[in-house]
């Protein structure tokens, strides 16, 4: 066998150097690159030349940059026969230097430049002449036999070449106006899940596209040199990045139905357990490139348009969520359990029957994945497992009390508003009850968490039912099956949301992957859907996310010395033995008054509107054990429900963690009715003197609606409102901001008190 070798030349790196794109340039690039060469292009001046073989620098004076000895450099003056004489006369060792009169070349001229600025020549100076404007041309024409003259006057011609270069400098208007519209209209159809439809505007688009960026080269050096090429830039730069997202989220639209597929798949071989890996390797990606390009487009967007506006805060949000999806990816293999087996305990909570952990648990699940796959799925009547508890389980004082109830059970076991706290205690009672044990982690399900997802699968038949369930008739479904006919021990219930989820895993394939994902996103996001993760990592990211269901345990976000933090946790349980929360309307209202000494009053009130019918079940009377977690460092002045003072032997005052003072009182509202709960209370610790951070944590219960908040602050007129990280409204010192509870909130603002 011969063997052959042979070398190969490196490469020589040329930079040319220029503020303005000259027409010769682009001729004079290609016949660079023909020779082998790799060519760069700059607008600014770069720091370090030392890498480059040559460097050309078009009308750049030498004071302004000298270029290192190791680099051949040639200056090229267009215009400026003094400057570059001036320059030739200081016989600069390393550098030649080249005179234009006119920027119009010819090929034969750019040759002679490209010889002499690459040859070992010792001349230091070239001058050069481009083209000459020829005359007006005479035409002389005749017609049907008769002569006559045509003569082209200058006025005539400059005019034509007018209205030429102005055809040239806006003719790119309208295919981008095509392309922009071609975009708006493959975002509805992506919007509407009509993806053929997308795909089709989007093949369109890239045809426009194309022609705007042919057409406004020819535009772009003029617009450059008036500074007018901003916008027309930014157009195509956007239209550009929407067609990379169009296309990544047709494509991922695809991947994420494969991805189900394979999930689903119980029985993997190697082949498809390494597909699976690598659909999760691309999600990744194509969430990156997703992310890159929404944030350019964000950048690029006009700044005074209301349309602009509207569309920045929907790529905020949807940045927002791919940010938390992120985070979230990399743990699938230990979630799914890529070469192991886990269990996952499912506690499904009724919040129309609110308890302070997110309802009352009527059904229980054991989710188990194995080896990337989800293996099984288990579902329990709760009654089930409370039928077999032999000991006696003291319960909380308000189930006693309030529910008569001198047992506790697994059913009532969310009665703390913090998430790890109820699985504890769920974890300890299906031990007792049915020896059930070794779960890698739980998920709290809502009605509410529930009837979101369904959206994403539209209407389900379940044929062992015959039925036919979606997102609105969910909750009254599943209320028929529970309460028909019911007894301790009745299968009704398990049965039905055994069907339910079946017919869910069949059809998670061809449901909506965005309205899925959408679904979870806003189920965790508004405390319907919590969870806990044995992995450290995972679970730090969920309470970096709120999605973990945890009590926040209050402490300054910035670590300085002068800041006062509040907080405020409104939690409900329904002890009514019915399903009033369907009909609950809650309006919380926190007015905060700062003296000039420092001290802090709060003056809180909770107003409870029951629209249910009178004696209709599942509505009545609101029987609500009503608790108040504040700071642990407060001092209660009264408490009032309908301007009628509680007494303190009917209040329950308590330390929790020593971290919280928790007030607890039961009260009840009637149909058609509204109770109100005033609470004034003040802080202990006082604002100081200078600058600080007033903090206020304000969290929402696990399961509970989306309250209105009203929050008014006043400040004495020794404070000044230096900033805060929410939008209010101020005057005359007060401090005015409505919102929806929806999620846990933390309000920032920054003071300086005189």
């Amino acid at each position: 066998m011969k063997l052959e070798v042979k070398t190969t030349e490196a490469k020589q790196k040329i930079l040319i150097v220029s503020k303005y794109s000259y027409a010769f340039l682009k001729i004079f690039k290609e016949e660079l690159k023909k020779s082998g060469n790799e060519v760069f292009f700059s607008s600014i001046l770069p720091e370090k030349t030392n890498q480059y073989n040559y460097c050309f620098f078009i009308n750049e004076k030498l004071s302004q940059f000298k270029p290192s000895l190791q680099t051949k450099s040639v200056f090229i003056f267009i215009d400026q026969e003094k400057t570059a004489e001036k320059l030739a006369q200081q016989n600069i060792k390393g550098i030649k230097i080249i005179s234009i009169q006119k920027e119009a070349l010819t090929q034969d001229k750019i040759d002679k430049i490209l010889w002499y600025s690459l040859s070992h020549t010792k001349e230091p100076l070239l001058k050069m002449h481009g083209l000459k404007i020829e005359k007006p041309i005479k035409f002389k024409l005749i017609k049907k036999g008769c002569d006559f003259k045509k003569n082209l006057s200058y006025q005539k011609m400059a005019l034509l070449f007018i209205l030429f270069l102005i055809l040239i400098h806006i003719f790119f208007f309208l295919p981008l106006g095509a392309t922009s519209y071609l975009s708006y209209k493959a975002f509805l159809a992506i919007k509407n899940e009509d993806y053929n439809r997308a795909s089709d505007n989007l093949k369109a688009q890239k045809v426009f596209l194309s022609l705007t960026k042919n057409s406004f080269s020819l535009a772009k050096p003029t617009l450059l040199f008036l500074s007018l090429a901003n916008f027309p830039n930014n157009m195509i730069e956007i239209n550009e990045k929407i067609a990379l997202i169009f296309d990544n989220l047709l494509v991922n639209q695809k991947g994420l139905k494969e991805l189900f597929g394979l999930i689903l798949n119980k029985n993997k071989t190697e082949t498809e357990k390494k597909l699976l890996s690598l659909r999760f390797f691309t999600l990744k990606k194509n969430l990156q490139d997703l992310e890159e390009n929404l944030t350019i487009i964000s950048n690029n967007l006009p700044t005074n348009s209301p349309h602009s506006e509207n569309l920045k805060k929907n790529i905020i949000t949807s940045l927002e969520a791919i940010a938390q999806f992120k985070k979230i990816l990399p743990f699938a293999d230990d979630v799914l359990a890529k070469d192991s087996e886990k269990k996952y305990l499912l506690l499904f909570a009724n919040n129309m029957e609110l308890r302070p952990g997110g309802g009352f648990i009527g059904s229980f699940g054991i989710l188990t994945t194995k080896n990337y796959a989800l293996d099984n799925i288990q579902i329990y009547d709760v009654y089930d497992a409370d039928g077999q508890l032999k000991a006696h389980i003291e319960p909380p004082k308000a189930i006693r009390e309030y529910l008569a109830q001198p047992h506790w059970f697994l059913r009532d076991s969310a009665f703390s508003p913090d998430f790890l706290t109820n699985y504890a205690q769920a974890k300890f009672f299906l031990e007792k009850e049915m020896n059930l044990s070794g779960f890698s982690g739980a998920v709290l399900v809502t009605t509410s968490a529930i009837e979101n997802i369904l959206e994403a699968f539209g209407n389900l038949y379940l044929p062992d039912y015959q039925e036919t369930v979606n997102k609105k008739n969910f909750y009254l479904k599943t209320q028929y099956y529970s309460e028909k006919n019911f007894f301790p021990g009745s299968i009704q219930k398990k049965s039905f949301l055994s069907s339910l989820m079946t017919q869910i895993l069949l059809n998670l394939e061809n449901t909506s992957a965005k309205q899925l994902i959408t679904g979870f996103k806003k189920s965790f996001d508004e405390k319907q859907l919590v969870a806990y993760f044995d992995n450290p990592k995972l679970q730090d990211i969920l309470e970096s996310l709120f999605w973990s269901g945890r009590v926040i345990e209050p402490k300054c976000a910035q670590d300085i010395d002068n800041c006062v933090v509040d907080f405020l946790l409104p939690v409900d349980a329904n002890l009514g033995i019915n399903k009033a929360n369907f009909y609950i309307n809650r309006l919380i209202t926190l007015k905060t008054n700062f003296n000039a000494q420092g001290q802090i009053s709060h003056f809180l009130t909770v107003v409870f509107r029951n629209e249910s019918a009178e004696n209709v079940f599942p509505g009545g009377v609101y029987k609500n054990y009503f608790q108040i977690y504040l700071p642990i460092n407060t001092v209660i002045e009264n408490v009032t429900s309908n301007g009628v003072l509680i007494d303190s032997e009917f209040i329950t005052d308590r330390v929790e963690n020593n971290m919280f003072r928790v007030v607890g009182f039961l009260i009840k509202v009637p149909p058609k009715s509204s109770t109100e709960i005033k609470i004034n209370y003040q802080l202990k610790n006082h604002f100081k003197k200078g600058k600080g951070i007033y903090q206020l944590i304000i969290q929402k219960q696990i399961g509970s609606a989306n309250n209105d908040l009203v929050m008014e602050t006043t400040l004495s007129k020794n404070y000044h409102l230096l900033n805060q990280n929410f939008i209010p409204l101020v005057k005359d010192n007060q401090i005015l901001y409505n919102t929806y509870l929806s999620t846990d909130k933390i309000f920032i603002t920054e003071l300086l008190k005189e």
